[in-house]
């Protein structure tokens, strides 16, 4: 009995570390959603086509997308933008993952109901913006009790043209709400 109450012990505990692999955020993704993976390779991973509608539009010279979908179980926001091959030759490539599911967690546990505190601890070694209202990209949305804070990393804080990576927490009342990472790719030819 003592065995097979170890071996059961065993295989939970192998599922819940997999199970948390699946939802860790890091600087380039979460879990295997990677940022810079191409929009095929986030297909098949997810084991689906994945819409987006102005992606091919030239004309008006849409370069990015975004697709509301799910990843294990979580609804994700994935952004996609344009990585040129060659001259009027590209493919979508993610570099954008935006997630409020509380499964969600960095390595040492920062997540959604984290404090302020917590996010400036365990990223003291990184560039860090605080700024008001939950910010951006297009706009910053007002608020009371609403902050951002982006955590870059060098080549984002530097502007050097090397990938660069950012981590951004949107905070209600010092308490992590949402996450967002970001990456912004140098294009490949």
């Amino acid at each position: 009995m003592k065995k097979i109450c170890l071996a059961f012990f065993m295989m939970a505990a192998t599922c819940t570390t997999a199970q948390n692999k699946d939802y860790l955020i890091s600087m380039d993704g979460l879990g295997a959603l990677k940022l810079g993976m191409s929009q095929a390779r986030v297909e098949k991973l997810l084991n689906r086509k994945i819409p987006l509608t102005h992606h091919l539009d030239t004309i008006n010279n849409f370069y990015q997308d975004t697709a509301k979908l799910t990843y294990k179980n979580i609804p994700v926001q994935l952004e996609f933008n344009r990585s040129y091959t060659a001259p009027n030759q590209f493919y979508m490539r993610l570099i954008g993952i935006r997630a409020s599911s509380p499964l969600c967690k960095t390595a040492s546990g920062t997540g959604i109901g984290s404090d302020k505190l917590k996010i400036l601890t365990e990223y003291n070694d990184y560039h860090i913006k605080i700024q008001p209202g939950y910010v951006s990209y297009y706009a910053t949305e007002e608020g009371k009790g609403k902050s951002t804070i982006s955590i870059l990393d060098d080549a984002a804080s530097l502007g050097d043209g090397s990938d660069a990576y950012t981590t951004v927490f949107y905070l209600l009342n010092k308490k992590v709400v949402s996450f967002e990472l970001k990456a912004k790719l140098k294009e490949e030819w």
